[in-house]
């Protein structure tokens, strides 16, 4: 491959994947995922001058201002942290990079250059497909895996990833702090492959099935069975499917139905031997166990998720742009109102726990640790109604309108609705500009004319 712009583009781009990929991982506390989507938007800014149209820039330039008024009017009259400062401004710095990698690669990843995209992410495939079995093997058999050194992402603090499951079935997350996070980052780009090349092949969808199946993810099989419909209804239409669709499907919906625990395949693993007494209850018939979820819905919420839709339901009339630091600080007090509530009852009539926080704790009518910790909507569309008002889903009717009058409804509209509602769904709360980058793909992918190359 020679190299020039364009290809020395392709390669910080590939960089900037690989970066993003692993997410489990910081360097020098700074997560490595972070240097990946700066690398993006770094990128996109060299070819800032081309990416915009006049029309455009005025567009978002409105949309930024919208956007801006009330952090700056939260910064200006409220006592702010530093911690919500920075927190502000990585908002602001996702939303920025999601517009500016979006634009870049509708502008850059056309014709050839997309075909090139296509031939070289095929072995990005097939490097975290094995890594993400290898990982979750090395876990169960305690082989070697490197240091995952990024703090976890649940709420309490800078607590260590967690990649043990003493009474569920183990699960892969590959070098991404949650298995979740692999299904949101991983399967669009495999889907992409898979959609837009003409020679069949059988080791990626098998790879990357067994992959994403081993994570588990209800989310996951979710889409798989909302996608399997897309290639029914393709089908009767077009009167021809993708048997590498079939198989990646497939082996997905097959391996996050069926589990194996991680104490009943190596006993003497070092995480078992802290639980001798349960391991040995597990292990009493001697047999390998095989979990299955068959019988369980495949849209299950969770307490968490329901918590949100409430949360949302119950303030969505009170809806007005505010801070972004502001939206999980209000999920935080509605979640903790209970616990408040509990504490209140408690102090007044047992002094005694005012002697002690119980910071983790559940008393029966929630969990002590919403007093202290934030915690997220983990929801797209929550969040940003949430900080922009009523704009942000005006905004989304506008777009979607004139994105249907514009191309019609067809099977490649809905191909590319089905990816942006993949990102909706997921459990997090944000653009970003990896999002930016696969949304452009897709686009350029059914919308430009490209000239395939056969050795893809």
């Amino acid at each position: 491959m020679k190299l020039n712009k364009d290809t020395n583009y392709l390669i910080v781009i590939f960089f900037s994947i690989i970066f993003i990929f692993l997410d489990a991982y910081e360097l020098f506390s700074i997560p490595v995922s972070w240097i990946g989507m700066s690398l993006l938007l770094a990128l996109s800014l060299i070819e800032y001058r081309n990416l915009f149209s006049k029309n455009t820039k005025d567009i978002l330039l409105i949309s930024f201002t919208i956007v801006l008024i009330p952090q700056i009017f939260y910064i200006v009259f409220f006592e702010s942290s530093s911690s919500d400062l920075v927190y502000i401004f990585l908002r602001i710095f996702n939303l920025v990079s999601f517009f500016s990698v979006l634009f870049f690669t509708l502008y850059f990843l056309q014709s050839k250059k997309l075909d090139l995209f296509l031939k070289y992410t095929k072995y990005l495939i097939y490097f975290f497909s094995i890594a993400t079995i290898y990982i979750f093997i090395a876990q169960i058999f305690d082989l070697y895996e490197p240091l995952r050194n990024r703090s976890n992402t649940n709420i309490y603090g800078e607590s260590m990833q967690s990649i043990f499951w003493l009474t569920e079935p183990h699960r892969a997350m590959g070098t991404f702090r949650e298995p979740v996070f692999l299904v949101t980052f991983f399967f669009p780009i495999v889907l992409l492959y898979l959609q837009n090349i003409d020679k069949k092949t059988f080791l990626i969808p098998v790879l990357s099935g067994i992959a994403l199946g081993l994570t588990r993810s209800n989310y996951m099989k979710l889409f798989c069975i909302i996608f399997l419909v897309f290639l029914l209804i393709q089908y009767f239409l077009k009167k021809k499917i993708k048997f590498d669709f079939i198989i990646f499907f497939g082996l997905i919906i097959v391996f996050s139905t069926f589990g194996v625990f991680e104490c009943n395949l190596n006993p003497e693993s070092i995480q078992c031997l802290e639980y001798q007494d349960d391991v040995e209850n597990m292990n009493s018939s001697g047999e390998i166990k095989i979990d299955s979820n068959i019988n369980e819905p495949v849209v299950e919420l969770g307490n968490d998720r329901i918590n949100v839709i409430k949360y949302f339901l119950t303030s969505i009339k009170f809806i007005n742009p505010e801070s972004f630091s502001n939206v999980n600080s209000d999920f935080q007090s509605y979640s903790s109102l209970k616990v408040n509530e509990e504490m209140y009852f408690s102090n007044r009539t047992l002094p005694k726990y005012l002697l002690q926080r119980y910071s983790t704790e559940n008393f029966g009518t929630g969990n002590y640790s919403l007093i202290k910790y934030k915690i997220n909507v983990q929801n797209l569309f929550v969040f940003y109604t949430q900080a922009l008002g009523v704009i942000f889903p005006l905004f989304l009717f506008l777009f979607t309108s004139h994105f249907l009058f514009t191309k019609k409804m067809n099977l490649k509209s809905l191909f590319l609705l089905l990816i942006i509602l993949f990102f909706f769904v997921s459990p997090i709360e944000e653009v970003n500009s990896y999002y930016g980058l696969i949304i452009g793909i897709a686009y350029n992918f059914l919308y430009k004319d490209r000239i395939k190359y056969e050795q893809i």
